[in-house]
């Protein structure tokens, strides 16, 4: 009998052991974003120039969590690195005006990314991002 009650306590040890994505492991996930800035926000032609976007809030979902779990803010370069995460797949956004619309003001939306984490000390880059705004 002790035999049983200490292999079922090792069995709920393990099962709880599972690491789900989130901090606490030693992998990256580092992008960066650029600002596209037009004069009119819904017409392409009328783009003025494309800057690093300094100071921008990216969040980040771990796993199938509903709400963001962290933020960052990008840097001068709009260089942006969320740390010391563990394997998993993750949710990044970042908030942008809408190029669709012509409405005053401009409403926002979140231009999602899809990351995963394969090896424990992956430093995964993800694709540049562009955001915009009116000039």
């Amino acid at each position: 009998m002790h035999y049983l009650t200490t292999l079922i306590f090792i069995a709920i040890t393990l099962i709880s052991c599972v690491k789900t994505p989130g901090e606490g492991g030693s992998a990256s996930i580092e992008g960066s974003i650029s600002l596209v800035r037009r004069v009119q926000i819904n017409n392409p032609a009328s783009t003025v120039d494309t800057i690093p976007a300094s100071d921008v809030e990216v969040h980040i979902i771990y796993g199938d969590h509903t709400s963001p779990d962290d933020k960052v803010d990008t840097n001068p370069d709009g260089d942006f690195a969320f740390n010391w995460l563990r394997t998993g797949n993750y949710t990044l956004y970042v908030y942008s005006e809408d190029t669709s619309s012509t409405a005053s003001p401009l409403p926002k939306i979140a231009f999602y990314f899809e990351v995963e984490i394969e090896d424990r000390d992956d430093i995964v880059t993800s694709a540049p991002l562009l955001i915009y705004d009116e000039y």
